[in-house]
């Protein structure tokens, strides 16, 4: 749940000015509470409070400092000044009769959710508050609030605007997870250089299997960063690269028949030579 921050005071009844209404804006702060004014016999105390922004209301935690009762109303900035608040929360007991007349129980702590709240005001979006805390028992001591914390019932995801940097870098997240080359160079996520100096080949399916079946004898499991490495470097080399061994073979040319053999005329002439030399020898003159 999102925490909604406490603008500013539009206004109050009374106030200590050793315990400001100030004291409520930040809930975090070791100011002290917020007390009514020990002149004022009233027992009731009211403060106006303008929220940052206007969002359904689904916590609200209250630090009591004496009060007895506490009912919470919303509006809206936007209204005319005549026209009535809605109630959030009905005067809810804070204190009993008995600990208010002995000064017991006067920090206390009360969380208030969605189920505790009315049903016409609990699904509307509001940006004002007005608290009424009052104190009937007893007319001795000051009292008031020691903190107030408000929570919106929506999502921190869902409450605010969507920075314009994180689509980008959810772009080029996406790109990263399907591509692992991606990930040791990341200028490689531009579309552009992408087609224009690493177009997709069209793979060898069958050698591709063949290769991935090979890295899979050399280390049984899962394969590691090298092999995946390598089965990147395949898919991206032209066709002709990744070919099967025989392939790399050079086939045997004319010229390698030349180079080796002797050509068939020359046997001939080499053999007819021999053969009258040897009738020389046998047939002498």
């Amino acid at each position: 749940m999102a925490p909604v921050k406490i603008s500013h005071v539009v206004s109050f009844s009374s106030q200590d000015p050793k315990y400001p209404v100030e004291n409520l804006l930040n809930p975090d702060s070791q100011k002290g509470p917020w007390l009514s004014c020990p002149q004022d016999k009233s027992g009731q105390l009211r403060v106006e409070l303008q929220l940052e922004r206007a969002v359904p209301i689904g916590y609200i935690d209250v630090g009591n400092s004496g009060c007895a009762f506490l009912q919470i109303d919303v509006g809206r900035s936007s209204w005319s000044l005549d026209k009535p608040f809605v109630t959030l929360l009905p005067a809810t007991m804070l204190m009993s009769r008995t600990d208010s007349k002995q000064g017991k129980n006067r920090s206390g702590v009360r969380m208030f959710k969605h189920d505790d709240f009315l049903a016409p005001a609990s699904g509307e979006s509001w940006d004002r508050l007005r608290l009424t805390c009052s104190q009937p028992f007893t007319r001795q001591q000051s009292f008031g609030l020691a903190f107030l914390r408000v929570r919106s019932s929506l999502d921190s995801s869902d409450d605010g605007a969507m920075d314009p940097t994180a689509a980008g870098n959810s772009e080029l997240s996406q790109v990263s997870s399907e591509d692992p080359a991606v990930d040791h160079s990341p200028w490689l996520a531009n579309p552009s250089i992408r087609r224009t100096f690493f177009p997709d080949p069209q793979m060898n399916t069958k050698e591709m299997t063949k290769l991935h079946d090979f890295l899979k004898q050399l280390q049984p499991g899962a394969l590691g960063r090298s092999a995946n490495m390598v089965l990147s470097a395949a898919r991206r080399a032209p066709p002709a690269r990744v070919a099967s061994p025989q392939s790399h073979c050079p086939d045997p040319g004319p010229s390698h028949v030349d180079s080796t053999e002797p050509r068939a005329e020359e046997q001939c002439s080499e053999n007819d030579e021999g053969r009258r030399k040897r009738q020389k020898v046998r047939h002498p003159r």
